[in-house]
């Protein structure tokens, strides 16, 4: 079924108010132009004074008001019922001013007018018109202007809203590509790899002889992420990268063996399935415009604090790699999440 559906155009009557002011009564009218790609769904009238200008007749000033509001009056105006594939728009009245004056018979009116469009709660873009005349009737004036100045800008954003409508995320859902990161720029690090086990010459760092421990693995996750808009929606690429820090991680030379070189390859590992977790993690969530960059800083937080408790559970129980039997069972456990983890 083919839909049918108007803009209503304005025609006016000026009615005597109180001492308000004069009150401006749109009557409906059909406008000649119908948008193809977009509906009007809401007005806003943004102004801190909802009246549209004032009247002056000699020494009489008084406010201009549109009947029962401005942005009611509108919206009836651009009162186009939804199409199947248009954009919902939210037409915000940003300026709307009339100075109308008398001088002898004549009036003379000038006007500004700035109508706002937006989409899915974003601003997109704003036009505005103005015009400066000299009338013989100022309800014949307020009429043709406004009418002129939302035809006009319906059209501009008609035309330019299908070009640039990819480029807008109108869709509060953010579509999240994450990935484990293969590869690092920083310096002195070792990106995990089953393929590619430490060696006792990975650790380069200074000893610390201050503590009864052997060797010392620093790992880390390193996290990055950037967004775009793609089809009205934003849409973020994630890197999840664990790494081994060469500079800060030691060993002494009387820890130089396979033993303790394996109890320092299950802390990397460990970090391995932390960082596999984390991209689960942001996978299950969901991410909003509002929301995603709180999300995503929370979920980092909460498998930093769950990665530092099971490496220190695995050096507490296994007296850091001296209790052959608990080291083993942790090597057998970690090595098969590993290969379940899906990540590597």
């Amino acid at each position: 079924m083919k839909r049918v559906f108007f803009i209503m155009l304005l025609a006016v009557q000026v009615v005597q108010a109180d001492a308000q002011g004069r009150d401006v009564v749109l009557k409906q009218g059909v406008v000649s132009y119908t948008p193809s790609s977009f509906y009007i769904s809401d007005v806003m009238d943004d102004r801190a004074d909802k009246s549209v200008g004032v009247l002056k007749d000699g020494n009489k000033s008084e406010p201009i008001n549109l009947h029962n509001g401005t942005a009611p009056a509108i919206k009836m105006l651009t009162n186009v019922p939804y199409r199947k594939g248009g954009q919902a728009i939210v037409l915000h009245i940003s300026t709307l001013n009339y100075t109308l004056r008398k001088q002898g018979r004549q009036w003379t009116g000038s006007s500004k007018a700035t109508f706002v469009f937006y989409a899915g709660g974003k601003k997109v873009i704003e036009y505005s018109s103005s015009g400066d005349v000299e009338i013989p009737k100022p309800e014949d004036y307020i009429e043709s202007f406004l009418r002129q100045a939302l035809e006009k800008d319906l059209k501009r954003f008609d035309a330019w809203w299908p070009e640039h409508k990819g480029a807008i995320p109108t869709n509060d859902a953010v579509k999240v590509n994450v990935e484990i990161g293969r590869t690092m720029s920083k310096p002195d690090v070792i990106v995990y790899s089953p393929q590619r086990p430490l060696q006792i010459g990975d650790f380069k760092g200074p000893a610390d002889n201050s503590v009864i421990e052997l060797a010392a693995t620093f790992s880390g996750i390193g996290f990055l992420y950037s967004g775009k808009a793609e089809d009205g929606q934003v849409v973020l690429d994630v890197t999840v990268t664990p790494y081994f820090d060469i500079s800060q991680s030691w060993f002494k030379e009387n820890g130089k063996n396979p033993r303790v070189l394996a109890h320092e390859q299950t802390h990397f590992n460990i970090t391995a399935i932390k960082a596999c977790e984390l991209v689960k993690a942001i996978k299950a969530d969901s991410l909003t415009q509002e929301n995603y960059a709180a999300k995503l800083k929370e979920l980092q937080t909460q498998n930093m604090e769950a990665s530092n408790a099971e490496q220190s559970a695995y050096d507490t129980e296994t007296n850091h790699g001296t209790i052959e039997g608990k080291q083993h069972e942790w090597e057998q456990r970690i090595s098969e999440e590993i290969k379940k983890a899906g990540c590597y």
